[in-house]
């Protein structure tokens, strides 16, 4: 089999380069356009930023000609004419980017979560491959995105070289020799300071010439958490506690502490997402056997281990630079590096930097008034004043949740209505030409309390839940925050 050099190669000479549509030029991006040409088989044609002037500085700097590089505003024909001559194009609009016939895949670099989900769906709506970058996007909707792309008969993958795409490189290795994988994980090299701010580190940003609200989620922990989050989905390891453990250790520790308690480590069980202070920029993979045979291989090769359990360890890992090779993967064999196919088991949760106070604004990743948090996607209910969110953890078996996210993937499922009287509101949902369609009750201590959810959403776009509370329940296993007090005459 030929090498994927070797591959590229015959591409470019057979059928010419793929050509690769990029939004956002930053520091990501543009390095992205400068490893690539040095490569075979792959160019990037055509790239969008807000910033008119940062596209065209990207080619620039990665050595492209100007004189081959075209700003085209909103000329589809005029544009895609220009790609498959050979020509770059730039542009401000990432929509009209991804629509360029021409392109054969498009990569988001932006790095800010809500942009990333709109270029993602644009792109996968215009049955593109997408590649990702933007590690924050996936952490919130990969799943929503994965399921998009398999609609429509393409692929969404996040990228080589960031670390939730080591991690999953890693775990396919060790995974397809039938080791047993016990925890996964990243090393952090910035101390963590939950506290920090773009003031307090507006000068270290300026030595490391980099931006300064990137350092900061970086320093906070963010970033960390998010990443675990991106590969804990795609692999369905959780997090044992919120935030993880993320002990401080050396590489030679890792197979001694990622480990279960009953080995001597910080776990309860296996199958755990974490992080650990010090070895970075690695990233680990934790493995065991139980055959006799291999656990002495592994000893004579020199693994780095402890007892029944071995550390898999990479060193590095290049980020935007190694961001090519999943888009030689993705367009040569449809292959993805990661991306979450099943039901989440992680998220990543909004944590105060301070005392919020009513009126305050809650800035981006990176800002001064949160940090992220990584949690059991699980975890059963949230409350904000007298607003409260339900979070539902699909089960096996049949049920109106299960069916709402294989259709539409995860979020607002159905809206809560308190009624007093339920026989005689379901009665009046009926005549007003509504059913029901999933009810339950005797949730409450007394065997009372009582649901039910009317087929509401072809008129109003939500499932409504009836909700009669009942008048007291079980204690919840769990309340956050724990000081809150809880109101057990509630569903």
């Amino acid at each position: 089999m030929a090498t994927l050099k070797e591959r590229l190669i015959e591409r470019e000479n057979k059928e010419g380069s793929f050509r690769i549509g990029l939004v956002g030029a930053g520091q990501m991006g543009t390095g992205l356009i400068s490893q690539i040409e040095k490569m075979h088989g792959l160019k990037v044609m055509a790239v969008a930023d807000v910033l008119a002037t940062q596209a065209m500085d990207a080619y620039k700097e990665a050595g492209v000609d100007p004189a081959t590089v075209h700003w085209i505003e909103d000329d589809l024909a005029k544009a895609d004419e220009l790609i498959r001559s050979g020509q770059r194009v730039v542009t401000h609009s990432s929509e009209f980017l991804v629509n360029i016939p021409g392109l054969d895949a498009i990569v988001e670099s932006t790095g800010v979560p809500n942009v990333g989900a709109i270029i993602c769906s644009q792109a996968i709506e215009a049955g593109k491959p997408m590649i990702n970058m933007n590690v924050e996007t996936d952490a919130t909707i990969g799943h929503y995105l994965t399921k998009k792309a398999l609609d429509k008969g393409t692929i969404y993958s996040l990228v080589a070289g960031d670390e939730p795409g080591s991690i999953k490189e890693i775990y396919d290795f060790a995974d397809a020799l039938g080791f047993e994988i016990v925890a996964i994980g990243k090393g952090k090299n910035n101390p963590l300071d939950r506290s920090a701010t773009p003031d307090t580190l507006k000068q270290r940003a300026i030595d490391k010439k980099m931006s300064v609200k990137m350092l900061c989620s970086f320093v906070d922990g963010t970033k960390t958490m998010v990443e675990m989050t991106a590969v804990g989905n795609a692999t369905g390891f959780a997090p044992e506690i919120r935030g993880g453990y993320g002990p401080n250790c050396k590489v030679e520790d890792l197979p001694k502490m990622f480990v279960p308690k009953s080995a001597g480590g910080i776990f309860e069980n296996k199958g755990v997402v974490d992080y650990a202070v010090g070895p970075a920029p690695g990233v680990f993979v934790i493995i065991t056997t139980d055959q006799p045979k291999i656990k002495k291989d592994l000893n004579y090769l020199g693994l780095s281990g402890h007892g029944d359990f071995w550390c898999l360890y990479r060193p590095y890992h290049l980020a935007n630079l190694e961001t090519p090779i999943t888009i030689a993967h993705v367009m040569l064999d449809n292959a993805e590096t990661l991306n979450t196919k099943c039901a989440p088991v992680a998220e990543t949760i909004t944590v105060a930097k301070k005392d919020l106070n009513p009126g305050d604004i809650i800035d981006t990743l990176g800002g001064f008034t949160v940090y992220g948090m990584i949690e059991k996607a699980s975890v059963a209910l949230s409350y904000f004043g007298s607003m409260r969110i339900e979070l539902i953890e699909v089960k096996e078996g049949n049920s109106i949740y299960k069916d709402f996210v294989e259709e539409k993937g995860y979020g607002v499922q159905h809206l809560g209505i308190l009624v007093e009287d339920m026989q005689s509101t379901i009665q009046q949902a009926e005549e007003m030409g509504f059913t029901v369609i999933q009810d339950g009750s005797g949730f409450g201590l007394n065997g009372d309390g009582h649901y039910a959810y009317l087929d509401s959403e072809e008129d109003f776009g939500i499932t409504f839940e009836l909700i009669e509370r009942p008048d007291g329940r079980k204690e919840p296993e769990k309340i956050y925050p724990p000081d809150i007090k809880q109101d057990t005459k509630q569903k």
